[in-house]
Formats: structure tokens, sequence, C-alpha cells
């Protein structure tokens, strides 16, 4: 991982709102009764909070990507790749029942599908990649290039799955082992390229090309 670029003011303030916002979904649901609204609020309000507050780090990035064309786009289309099939494991096997769309609600606010569609996919993917990002960026392993990319994605992992508070222990080991891996993969393409953007772009097209299922 690269040396810290990031104030430890600015890495606490981030992840606790990262973590802690979806922590308030329950209370804040009572407001307006679908957590499609709920989530749309939650995750715009994080991808905005980490970007301004991380903005010299985000604009880093991408003109690491940018720097490095082909390396990232190459690393995109892995991450796509290994994204969807993360998917198929997701609905098939590990069924963690992570946040969705209600595909009631889209056709009901039509004036708000856009928003929606923007919240539940560039949003949650780049608060996603840039929280992992501040997240490892103070942690320093004496250990061998793969074992840090399964810790830092085991760690990330078991916060995300947390701060989700699962019902049941069931349902965390299996919430776990969606976010473990997709941890994982974000710890990959970084350590890779240096750049969380090969990584936001494959979740974000992934995600997007769900919400357009939904509507299907």
């Amino acid at each position: 991982m690269n040396k810290t670029t990031i104030s430890i003011p600015k890495i606490l303030i981030s992840l606790i709102v990262y973590f802690t916002l979806p922590l308030s979904a329950a209370w804040l649901n009572q407001f307006v009764d679908s957590m499609t609204i709920t989530y749309t609020l939650i995750f715009s309000a994080a991808a905005l909070v980490l970007v301004s507050l991380n903005w010299d780090v985000f604009s880093l990035h991408l003109r690491r990507f940018t720097g490095n064309i082909k390396d990232g786009l190459l690393f995109t289309v892995i991450c796509f790749i290994a994204i969807v099939l993360l998917q198929f494991a997701s609905h098939f096997v590990l069924h963690p029942g992570p946040v969705e769309l209600e595909r009631e609600i889209l056709l009901h606010y039509t004036f708000f599908i856009p928003v929606m569609v923007l919240a539940y996919s560039v949003c949650y993917a780049l608060s996603f990649t840039l929280a992992f990002k501040i997240f490892v960026d103070r942690i320093h392993l004496q250990v061998s290039e793969s074992m840090t990319i399964l810790i830092s994605g085991f760690l990330f992992g078991f916060l995300c799955t947390a701060s989700l508070l699962p019902a049941t222990f069931d349902l965390f080991v299996r919430q776990f082992g969606y976010f473990f891996l997709t941890s994982t993969l974000a710890s990959y393409a970084y350590n890779q390229t240096h750049s969380i953007i090969p990584m936001t772009l494959a979740y974000s097209l992934v995600l997007l090309g769900n919400i357009l299922l939904i509507l299907l």
C-alpha cells in the first residue's frame, strides 16, 4: 500500500460517517417509510461527505488513473468481470440480503429515478472504494503483498458487515462473505494500480446493470 496521504482527523471523521450512517437507517425510515429512499439519502450523503473531505485524495487517484490509462482500463475490466461473478455467487449461493432498490418505489417516484439510480450505483461504489482507501491509509503490515490484500479485505469487510447490523449470525456470515470478497477485490485493484478508480468504475457499472434489471 502507498504511504499515507490523509490526516488522522480526516480518517476518523470519514470512517465515522461511512460506518455510522447505515446504522441510522431504521431511525431515518420513520420519516419516509421507504428503505429505498432512506438508503438513497444515506448513500448520497456518504459519498458527498467523503469526497468533500478527501477531494485531494480523490483527485490524486483520478490523475493516477488517467496517467496510466492502459493499466487502469485493464483492471477496470478485470474488476468488472470479478464483480459480475461475485453478484452471481451472491444471488445463487451467499444470499446476503443486501440493500436493494424497490421496483415499486422507482416506478412510483419517476421524477426521483435519476437520483436513486445515481445513489445506488455511483455514490455507493465511490463511497465504498474511497472509504476503503481511507481505512487502509495508515495500515502498514510487515507481511507479503497477498497477505496485506487479504487482511485489509477481511478487516474492511467485517466493518461493512457490522455497520448493517445483521439480524442473525447466519446473515452476518453471508453478508461478511460478500463484503470480504468485494473488499479483497478492491484491495487487489488498488494494490496493482495505486488508484481506486478502476474498482469504482467497475462496481458502478455492475450496480447500474442490477438497477436496469430491476426496471425490466
